[in-house]
């Protein structure tokens, strides 16, 4: 009778932990489905916003006062600007 209860108790604890990790791994998938949408975002937003930079250049605005009003460092404006 012990032998079967032990080995009871043995599947549930199994199957508690696989359903654990089941959830995990879920919860994993989404969350890397969701880095990667951001990432995203981030990359075109950043397009966006380095296309502006060079549009204001071009028409005199100096790599200085758009340092200011974007709070990017001057030498990163440079290197968006090449």
């Amino acid at each position: 009778m012990d032998e079967l209860l032990n080995q009871s108790m043995q599947n549930i604890e199994s199957e508690t932990r696989s359903r654990e990790v089941d959830k995990y791994e879920h919860i994993l998938s989404e969350s890397i489905k969701e880095i990667k949408i951001a990432k995203d975002l981030v990359k075109e937003f950043s397009d966006i916003r380095n296309e502006s930079i060079k549009n204001l250049y071009r028409v005199g605005i100096s790599a200085k006062k758009l340092s200011e009003s974007t709070g990017l460092s001057t030498v990163f404006i440079h290197r968006i600007l090449k």
